[in-house]
């Protein structure tokens, strides 16, 4: 059935090009787009692009919405895939009467605050927290969880705005330098950190994995190099399966691709048999990093389409999870000093054993520290039959690496070497 589709995008990558995952020939599709987000978008097939500078002004996207639905009819759907915009697709569902995900919904996945509650709610562990909008805030929390503490905007992602206090003379010298807005605050938990990534259809899990991170979101934006390993331990895969069927329930996540972290700890508390779980936070869209990219090619399912293909309705088909074959990542931060220009990335292709891809910048590529995970210094991606085989892959990619890279406001012949 034809149906009326309005997409918000601010991705200038393949995972904007929309064509690949409805047809633009049986549908009519209009979009609401960044410049960076036009890129990919075919204008021969869309029924109408507006380019906004700034997809988060609220008025500005809700006026054009409008002026789209006047002019070319009552929109059946919309569909924003960055996190970033779920909050303002659910305005404009409102605004124009079209069917989805509502504001309370999103505000479930996006407010850090809200889905601790719920979380907290159905009995599964979280850190102590609190708001922290304030001096007497932060202070206040500090005094009852202790330190260390962490710090972070309510609705953020990619650790952006993250700050993390271990003694009282860092928590001194942020509060006096630093101003919060709509910021919550947790204790710290020493554990290792998990990401669950999967697709959820009429509240049933139709694929999922968890994977072993080798290193925390925060650290890779402070510059250590972060790995992922998708977990082959078939009984701890089986109480993730259970812990994340206990997450969904709570945010009353029914239609999702999802994005989870947790961290698993030493110290169990209660008899609950996700005891050594702690919920971090959680996110209704396909992970980022190079999530999208090894589930695609070593496990045959595009978050993308799939994430698409949930928000029109449409019944999902899956193939069944993998659990004989473990899928890893690497990513390797941006310079230290930044903006860098890259003179030079050595390839490990035929190097290291269970790699089998990789994606590095072009010599003359200016990297200015605002990429995140999309843009860094070098992703390499493995497949193996075990996880310890991938892990060995990863430390022996992380071992070899090398980057050639020079300040880009002082170009001179000295150049900074990462090994």
């Amino acid at each position: 059935m034809s149906s009326h589709i309005l997409i918000l995008n601010r991705w200038s990558n393949e995972f904007g090009e929309y064509h690949r995952y409805v047809d633009h020939r049986s549908n009519r599709v209009a979009y609401l787009a960044t410049p960076a987000g036009r890129e990919p978008l075919d204008e021969q097939l869309a029924e109408a692009i507006v380019t906004l500078p700034d997809l988060g002004d609220v008025a500005a996207v809700t006026t054009h919405a409008k002026d789209l639905s006047t002019r070319y009819g009552q929109f059946d759907h919309i569909i924003a895939l960055s996190e970033f915009d779920l909050e303002t697709a659910a305005e404009l569902r409102a605004v124009l009467d079209v069917p989805g995900k509502n504001s309370a919904e999103v505000l479930k996945v996006r407010d850090k605050l809200v889905m601790k509650r719920h979380i907290e709610q159905a009995g599964l562990r979280v850190p102590a927290y609190g708001p922290a909008n304030s001096v007497e805030q932060v202070r206040e929390l500090v005094r009852r969880v202790g330190l260390p503490i962490v710090l972070k905007p309510r609705a953020g992602a990619d650790s952006q705005g993250v700050f993390v206090c271990r003694t009282e003379a860092e928590l001194d010298r942020l509060l006096a330098d630093e101003s919060f807005t709509d910021y919550e605050g947790e204790e710290f938990v020493e554990g290792g950190l998990y990401q669950v990534d999967g697709v959820v259809q009429d509240g049933r899990l139709l694929v999922v994995r968890s994977w072993q991170c080798l290193a925390g979101c925060l650290d890779f934006a402070q510059g250590t190099p972060f790995g992922s390993v998708a977990n082959d331990d078939a009984e701890f895969e089986r109480r993730v399966v259970a812990y994340t069927e206990r997450v969904l329930a709570a945010l009353g996540l029914t239609d999702d691709v999802f994005h989870l972290e947790f961290f698993r700890t030493d110290t169990p508390i209660g008899d609950d048999e996700h005891a050594d779980m702690v919920f971090l936070e959680i996110g209704a869209r396909a992970g980022g990093g190079q999530v999208r990219f090894v589930w695609r090619d070593v496990y045959g399912v595009d978050l993308i389409d799939a994430s698409v293909r949930l928000q029109i309705g449409e019944k999902l088909d899956l193939p069944a999870m993998d659990l004989g074959t473990v899928a890893g990542y690497l990513m390797m931060p941006e310079p230290p000093v930044r903006p860098a220009v890259v003179h030079a990335v050595g390839s490990l292709r035929g190097r290291v054993d269970d790699l089998y891809d990789e994606t590095l910048p072009p010599p003359g590529a200016v990297l200015n520290g605002t990429g995140g995970a999309r843009h860094t210094a070098g992703t390499f991606r493995f497949r193996a039959p075990t996880a310890a085989r991938v892990k060995q892959a990863i430390s022996r990619a992380a071992e070899l690496y090398e980057l050639s890279w020079s300040p880009a406001q002082v170009e001179r012949d000295a150049t900074g070497t990462h090994g």
